[in-house]
C-alpha cells in the first residue's frame, strides 16, 4: 500500500493576470467618472479693471461667489436667482457656516444699485466678510 503525502512545497504559481486586468478596468472607470470641482466663473460678467494691480486674496473653503450681470440678474453657482431667493439662501448658508465669506463679481457696466442690494443682503444676513472682485491687468 502506497501512502501519498500532501506536499505543497512543489512551487505552485498563482496566475494573477486576470486580477490585474480587473484592477486596470476599475482604475480607468474611476478616472473617467470622477468629477473635479470647477471654479465658478460667469463669463458673462465683465469685471472692472483695478488700476493699481492689487490682487484679491481668496480662500476657497467658505467662499461664495455672487455674480451680477450687466442687466442686473444675480447668478449663484450657475443658477439665476432673484433678490428674495438670494436673501433666503444666504440666510441658510450663514446658519450652516458662520465664518462664510462672499465674493461679489459685478459687471463693469451694471448699475451701482445691484451691487448695493447684494451688499445690503450680506449685511442683513450677518456675513462677516465680503469682497468685490476686480480684474487686474499686468
Amino acid at each position: 500500500m502506497r501512502i501519498r503525502t500532501t506536499d505543497n512545497e512543489s512551487g505552485e504559481l498563482i496566475n494573477i493576470s486576470s486580477m490585474l486586468d480587473v484592477m486596470f478596468i476599475l482604475i480607468i472607470f474611476f478616472l473617467v467618472t470622477t468629477t473635479f470641482k470647477e471654479e465658478e466663473v460667469d463669463h458673462l460678467v465683465n469685471l472692472p479693471v483695478e488700476a493699481r494691480n492689487q490682487s484679491l486674496t481668496q480662500t476657497a473653503g467658505n467662499l461664495i461667489k455672487i455674480n451680477i450681470r450687466e442687466n442686473g440678474s444675480y447668478v449663484v453657482m450657475g443658477q439665476q436667482i432673484t433678490e428674495e431667493d438670494l436673501s433666503k439662501w444666504m440666510g441658510t448658508e450663514i446658519d450652516k457656516k458662520p465664518e462664510l465669506k462672499v465674493l461679489i463679481r459685478c459687471d463693469a457696466d451694471s448699475k451701482h444699485l445691484y451691487l448695493a442690494n447684494v451688499m445690503s443682503i450680506c449685511r442683513h444676513t450677518g456675513v462677516p466678510k465680503m469682497n468685490i472682485a476686480v480684474r487686474t491687468e499686468k
